[in-house]
């Protein structure tokens, strides 16, 4: 009795796997810009058709005039700011260092009183600047001038504040003050835009 329920048993499997191999194999239709999942790994002779297929397609050529720039990070240039901009006095032993610009400065001269008050107003206005940005809705701190046909940024603050506009740095002033004033394009200004400039 158990052997003939065994024979059944085989009989039966065999025709199921039978069953199984006789069915037609199902085509997955492709469609395009769709991901599909990966069933099993392409085979060799596919990969080498398809490297075969890459090598015949043509290497575009670079331009040989197209300028070729490279930094090395390790070694980028250390820009030392004036005492006017980061606000820290300097210690005596560099200003001892610092060589004189002039002979006028060495003796006490008029360059000397012109340098000495382009970084007066220099500091000044740094520091109404950072004060202003702290606060940039207190009216005390600022006041709103408008701009001429054609004027840009420093012909504004020139025409405002006068010649020693000129020893400002200019990319601290215009990304201070135009984190001051939202919505004006100080870079290209407009006849009739109103600028918040610290006042003095």
């Amino acid at each position: 009795m158990e052997r003939r329920f065994f024979n059944n048993l085989i009989a039966l499997t065999a025709v199921l796997l039978v069953g199984c191999k006789s069915e037609p194999p199902h085509a997955t239709i492709v469609e395009i810009n769709k991901k599909m999942p990966l069933v099993e790994w392409p085979d060799s002779l596919y990969i080498a058709e398809l490297d075969s297929i890459l090598a015949l397609e043509p290497i575009k050529k670079q331009d040989k005039n197209k300028p070729n720039i490279a930094m090395n990070a390790f070694k980028a240039p250390n820009f030392i700011l004036p005492s006017s901009v980061t606000g820290k006095k300097e210690s005596p032993e560099k200003r001892a260092n610092r060589p004189a610009k002039s002979t006028g400065e060495k003796l006490g001269g008029p360059s000397a009183k012109t340098d000495n008050s382009a970084e007066v107003f220099a500091d000044k206005f740094t520091s109404a600047l950072s004060r202003l940005q702290s606060d940039p809705s207190n009216t005390n701190l600022y006041r709103s001038v408008e701009a001429n046909e054609g004027e840009d940024l420093f012909k504004l603050l020139k025409r405002t504040y006068g010649a020693g506009v000129q020893n400002l740095p200019r990319f601290y002033v215009l990304s201070t003050l135009q984190s001051v004033n939202p919505g004006v394009k100080l870079e290209h200004l407009n006849a009739g835009d109103k600028v918040r400039v610290p006042k003095l």
